[in-house]
């Protein structure tokens, strides 16, 4: 419908004031303002509907044979989604969104098309709902201008939901008389409207083409929900709890997809996107997960490494416009994806720098690269770097336009560095609002962790981002040892963690033999069987694997046991019949080293478990090290260490011998000293 011109305006403004003041109920006012809302904003239908607060229903004065009451109590739909949001809408494919009812959404019962939707709300009442809508029949795509324009109507309208019902007015307006005030407005209005439509842009040339791209990215929508649909029906026929997580992350996709659509169809049908956008609490590391796996299925089967990095640093809770940044994200790792031959990786990097409270974000990939001269290009909607790359590896161009608005608007600037042939990486840093100073993880501190490591070759780039994890984690280099062959692996290890293609049933028994903890790097997406999972941890090298791996370090760490003894062949007897237990054992020869070690082991947080003690230590004897320990565990508030005498003297007299939990006599005997452990293990 052609757009109202300004005398029109002033005229059809001052007949709908002289109709209102000589209306004779409210039906005929109601009829007056929604026809006048019809003509300003050049649409099929208009309607105007308040809020009746006693019955909490949404009503319009009409007798016609449509639906006119919509009650609120726990309603649901777009014009619902905006009546408990208290937002304005623009929905031009409107029985295409998901929160579509046609009760609630379409009461007219008509072929409808297009609606917009504004909330009437004077000061901090709300009064009702106004919506300007079309049908098929004389299709209007909204813009943002139209909403403006409806915005602007609703001072005016305000004043006419007044004259309908004066029992709403406030105190205020009691000596006010409405006539005059609709006068008033209906002028300030007029002026708002002829504002707006100066500042609209009517390039036809550009029309054809937003309109094309407008219908084929809705006909994606269809596709996408019943993709949606058959993964909810595949979901119930599945146990496999690995399984079930993909399933998970494909229904994200599926549901993203719908989403961007919704996003791209505002972008080219001129329309400036709203910002709704609020920041939001969530667990960084879940929502940076969730994102990035929801690529792991398409990496794996592309052959690419697919490497996810989220810092452990990060804190547990931040606050961030989580919508934006997640389209923001997919759309850099399907350009990755779609970018990056076989046997190449690509990486996501989320780094928090704690000094300034940002987030640093990268995706690089190692794939074709983009020339130097074509770098800015890329950047403006609708470009590509090279004209025949939507033919090879489809895609209009759009995405990177819109990424770069959404960083700016984020406060951050996405920027590129690449070379051809070589890759590229798309970064940018944001501002985030940390909800305490907690980090994701506590740092694996302790001298007690060594990590044997089995790789190959192939195994390069990821084995990079898992020891970057580990380093960030607490775990220190020289903790780390990296092995081709069971036989080269170090006597203190204490965890082992295994490529898949590196595994063998050697590695396995030793492992079980020698109880150290075992993890194995899934290389080949769901190629390791959950049944398999009893004696090891499965990870796969395409997920975020961080949860995983910081609770089998933590959660695994060797029982710590201390030997002091000045006679070596007992400290060598005992170390040999512990050879296959999980410890880690430190020898002492002296009654003033036994003291020093056992509280420094408190201190670093990681105290002995056990401590195996010779009552006739020189330069301080076993029993005088023991009451002093005895004592700091009191004045710290700790758990009592379970200490055994190893002087074959189990006289209770004797000066200290109260202090010891059990006595095991000389010559040792393995049956005895396993028995301390097990006792040991059962007090912790």
């Amino acid at each position: 419908m052609k757009r109202i011109e300004m005398n029109d305006l002033k005229q059809l403004m001052k007949e709908t004031t002289l109709k209102l003041r000589s209306a004779e109920d409210n039906t005929e006012i109601n009829a007056i303002a929604e026809n006048m809302i019809r003509t300003v904003i050049g649409t099929e239908f208009a309607s105007l509907w308040v809020f009746s607060k006693d019955t909490a229903t949404l009503v319009r004065e009409r007798n016609d044979a449509s639906t006119n009451k919509i009650s609120m109590l726990g309603q649901h739909g777009v014009l619902a989604k905006c009546f408990f949001t208290l937002s304005s809408g623009i929905y031009n494919y409107l029985a295409s969104e998901k929160e579509y009812l046609p009760a609630v959404d379409n009461p007219d019962n008509i072929r409808i098309k297009s609606k917009i939707i504004v909330p009437v709300i004077d000061g901090d009442r709300f009064l009702g709902m106004v919506t300007a809508y079309s049908s098929i029949l004389n299709i209007k795509n909204f813009t943002q201008d139209d909403l403006d324009i409806l915005e602007a109507l609703i001072p005016f309208l305000i004043n006419v939901i007044y004259t309908m019902y004066p029992e709403m007015k406030t105190e205020e307006l009691e000596d006010v008389y409405i006539s005059e005030r609709l006068i008033e407005e209906s002028k300030t209005m007029v002026k708002k409207v002829v504002e707006i439509q100066k500042g609209q842009d009517n390039t036809e040339s550009r029309d054809a083409t937003i309109n094309f791209l407008a219908n084929t990215v809705h006909d994606i929508r269809t596709p996408a929900n019943s993709l949606y649909g058959f993964l909810e029906l595949l979901e119930d026929q599945l146990d496999d709890a690995r399984l079930l997580q993909y399933i998970q992350n494909a229904k994200e996709s599926a549901h993203f997809i719908n989403d961007l659509t919704t996003s791209i169809l505002d972008r080219i049908s001129s329309q400036r996107e709203r910002s709704k956008a609020k920041p939001v609490q969530l667990n960084p590391s879940k929502f940076f997960a969730d994102i990035a796996e929801t690529f792991s299925a398409n990496m794996y089967n592309k052959e690419i490494i697919f490497n996810i990095y989220i810092d452990p640093l990060l804190p547990k809770e931040i606050t961030i416009e989580d919508v934006m940044l997640k389209r923001v994200l997919m759309n850099l790792l399907n350009n990755a994806y779609k970018f990056t031959p076989a046997k190449e990786s690509v990486t996501l990097s989320i780094q928090y720098d704690q000094r300034n409270g940002k987030l640093k974000i990268a995706v690089t990939d190692t794939g074709i690269g983009i020339a130097k001269e074509k770098q800015e290009e890329i950047f403006k909607a609708f470009t590509q770097a090279e004209e025949d790359t939507g033919l090879n590896y489809g895609g209009t161009g759009l995405g990177l336009a819109i990424c770069a608005e959404y960083v700016h608007e984020l406060g951050g600037e996405l920027k590129l560095k690449s070379r051809l042939e070589e890759g590229s990486s798309f970064y940018f840093s944001l501002p985030v609002e940390a909800d305490g100073t907690e980090s994701m993880f506590m740092p694996l501190s302790g001298s007690f962790i060594h990590l044997g490591i089995f790789l190959n070759r192939n195994n390069r780039a990821s084995s990079q981002n898992l020891g970057q994890y580990l380093l960030k984690m607490g775990v220190q280099k020289d903790q780390i040892s990296v092995l081709r062959n069971i036989k080269n692996l170090p006597s203190d290890t204490t965890h082992i963690i295994c490529y898949q293609k590196q595994l063998t049933d050697e590695i396995v028994s030793f492992a079980k033999k020698r109880k150290l903890p075992l993890m194995i790097i899934e290389e080949d997406f769901l190629s390791l069987s959950g049944n398999e999972q009893k004696d090891y941890t499965i990870v796969s090298q395409y997920s975020y694997y961080a949860n995983a791996l910081h609770k089998f370090i933590a959660d695994s760490k060797p029982m710590r046991i201390l030997v002091a003894d000045d006679d070596k062949i007992n400290v060598e007897l005992i170390k040999a019949i512990l050879r296959d237990e999980f410890c880690k054992i430190d020898i002492a020869m002296n009654g003033e080293e036994t003291l020093r070690m056992m509280k420094n082991a408190v201190k670093e947080e990681y105290p002995y478990d056990l401590v195996y003690l010779d009552k006739h230590m020189p330069v301080i004897s076993g029993s005088e090290v023991i009451r002093q320990f005895r004592e700091y565990e009191k004045k710290k508030n700790r758990k009592r260490v379970f200490a055994v005498s190893i002087s074959g003297d189990d006289n209770k007299e004797d000066k200290g011998g109260e202090m010891f939990d059990i006595f095991v006599g000389k010559p040792f005997n393995k049956k005895a000293i396993k028995e301390t452990i097990a006792l040991a293990k059962s007090t912790s």
